[in-house]
């Protein structure tokens, strides 16, 4: 008989194909799985007791995990799913449903609409969406206490080789019902993101969100949470905060909402003024969106400041008017995001832009005209990224229907890494990154060493790397 514990196990990425890197550095970055820390807090008030296993920090074979599996014993066993670890995770998936045929194994995660392929790699069941829910339906079947067709937000096979996709879970309407993470199933100095400056540990990240208003064609958020934006409370966050620097020392914290705020004036105004007078060491980073507090920036990003926010992260991903309106977003957004980046240098943040190469639309005049555009603005950081096309976007469906066909995959490799490298070597853009450096953290740049190779590939001064479109 299996024993009271489930495990969940998040088998690590290698593949990075959309950007110059090619390969992901686990000694730059490495973030604690929260969503499996959410549903270990659901299963703790299920008096289930869990274990996360994050295989960049344990690393195990096929083999060492089924090894493992076996002697743990657990009611079940759980795998995060992405489009960029799938070639891996079904390489676990075959090789554990072999050696333990009775294990009940489930797989969740963004790469819900690929379900199928992890059913037949072994997995009973694929979760589609919003996982706190349902955890407790799938724990009621794992002790027989109900039938999978009885279970909402799940898709499975059937004995006859039939596939079936249940009804959506409903959505849980009021966030701050939520248990906090279960963050004792971390230690939390084992993660960091060393692609901004001044990282400190111990290190966490959080959710105060779910959701995004927008409708971007290359995105799957919008469709995995349907639609609709929900938010926390500033207190109920802030009650999560209090937890992670008293009880656990926190230092730094990253905030994973697609956009922080949902662009709310009020609920950004009173989590920063309530954060400011608890007088925390704490630092923290968000993503913004390019119309981000559009009429209030001079207000609101020197009190996120004097909060602790150190970073912020804006994707705008073309300045071509063609191509934004292609991609379901507005043609104003480039001069918004110039605005935002010249604020936010004067609040004291650094930031960092994303664009994409390769969407809808996209011909080598208007790549150039992105690179220009970084270079004329200067950001601290730029990104150049290759389109993935997500399985389940409406890019992918155009590309299935034969509407999309996208530029040549050698051309975006190539405009992306000279991207990178134009802007790094802009000399106004290398003097300005080289003095946030030393203001902000000098003792980064012998953490740098130790990775040189990793940062000039992402700088497009080394490296040849092959894209592939189908991966995250």
């Amino acid at each position: 008989m299996p024993n009271n514990k489930c495990l969940f196990v998040y088998v690590g990425q290698s593949d990075m194909g959309f950007t110059l890197a090619g390969q992901r550095d686990y000694g730059m970055k490495r973030e604690p799985q929260i969503g499996f820390a959410y549903l270990s807090a659901v299963l703790q008030q299920q008096n289930v007791d869990s274990e996360i296993l994050d295989l960049t920090i344990h690393p195990h074979t096929k083999e060492s995990l089924n090894d493992y599996i076996g002697k743990t014993d657990p009611i079940f066993v759980g795998f995060y799913a992405a489009a960029a670890i799938k070639d891996c995770l079904i390489g676990f998936l075959r090789s554990t449903r072999q050696k333990l045929p009775n294990l009940k194994i489930f797989v969740g995660g963004p790469d819900m609409f690929e379900y199928k392929d992890y059913i037949a790699a072994g997995a009973d069941i694929y979760c589609l969406g919003e996982g706190e829910r349902t955890i407790v339906e799938l724990l009621d079947w794992c002790q027989g206490k109900k039938e999978k067709h009885q279970i909402k937000g799940i898709a499975y096979k059937d004995g006859a080789g039939k596939f079936h996709q249940a009804p959506a879970q409903e959505f849980i309407k009021n966030l701050d019902e939520l248990p906090f993470p279960a963050w004792d199933k971390f230690d939390l100095n084992n993660y960091y993101d060393y692609h901004v400056f001044d990282m400190a540990q111990p290190y966490a990240t959080i959710m105060a969100s779910r959701g995004c208003p927008f409708k971007c064609s290359y995105c799957l958020s919008n469709k995995i949470w349907g639609g609709v934006c929900r938010r926390r409370s500033p207190d109920n966050v802030l009650a999560e905060i209090d937890y992670l620097v008293q009880k656990r020392g926190v230092k730094y914290i990253k905030f994973q909402d697609d956009i922080w705020a949902l662009l709310d004036i009020n609920w950004a105004t009173e989590f920063c003024q309530k954060l400011i007078n608890r007088k925390y060491n704490l630092k923290w980073r968000c993503i913004l969106h390019p119309t981000s507090f559009l009429n209030n920036r001079d207000k609101i990003l020197p009190l996120m400041k004097k909060a602790g926010c150190t970073s912020v992260t804006i994707g705008l991903q073309s300045v071509s008017a063609r191509i934004l309106k292609n991609i379901h977003r507005d043609p104003g957004q480039p001069a918004a995001l110039a605005n935002l980046v010249s604020q936010a240098k004067k609040a004291g943040l650094l930031n960092s832009v994303d664009f994409i190469f390769g969407l809808p639309g996209e011909t080598e005049e208007t790549i150039e005209e992105n690179i220009k555009f970084a270079i004329k603005v200067k950001p601290t950081f730029c990104g150049f990224y290759a389109l993935s096309i997500l399985t389940g976007s409406d890019i992918w469906q155009d590309q299935k229907q034969g509407k999309f066909q996208g530029l040549p995959e050698d051309i975006v490799q190539k405009r992306c890494k000279e991207a990178a490298r134009r802007f790094y070597t802009d000399p106004g853009v290398f003097f300005n990154t080289f003095f946030s450096i030393m203001k902000t953290n000098p003792k980064w740049i012998l953490r740098a060493l130790g990775h040189t190779k990793y940062l000039l590939n992402l700088s497009g001064v080394l490296g040849k790397k092959t894209i592939n479109v189908n991966r995250q």
